[in-house]
């Protein structure tokens, strides 16, 4: 199975990414995840801002997904913590995210997020995430 049918597979495996998994392709066996979101995602209708949540569900699905796929797993792994950082207002635009694992220790994973819309230079959001690496 490739990487991307693989991680493809792992997103089915949770309820809420079918909600944004036709929004969302992976790029590079998982490097670089990009979510085009529809109008349905906009959090504030006035500044045409994409809603908080669903760019946090974004992040942590891909961290988990990349996590899972190095762990040869078939299923997200549970978050324990999340820490999101909202640097500017998320435009319904097209946006990049590039999870980075940070370390894998026994009990606990850790991944960083960084996202962008315009260029990668750019960084309009970034998250930290925590997982248990011990799955179900």
């Amino acid at each position: 199975m490739s990487a991307d049918a693989k991680i493809q597979a792992i997103l089915a495996s949770s309820g809420f990414s079918s909600k944004l998994a036709k929004m969302i392709s992976v790029e590079e066996a998982g490097a670089l995840w990009k979510l085009s979101p529809t109008a349905e995602l906009v959090g504030n209708p006035l500044a045409q801002a994409l809603h908080g949540g669903a760019i946090t569900a974004f992040l942590e699905l891909a961290c988990g997904a990349v996590l899972s796929h190095r762990l040869d797993r078939n299923c997200l792994p549970q978050l324990i913590s999340i820490n999101v950082q909202f640097l500017a207002p998320m435009r319904l635009a097209p946006v990049t995210a590039q999870p980075n694992l940070r370390r894998i220790g026994r009990r606990v994973a850790v991944a960083h997020v960084d996202a962008w819309q315009d260029s990668p230079d750019t960084i309009v959001c970034a998250a930290q995430c925590e997982f248990l690496c011990e799955f179900a």
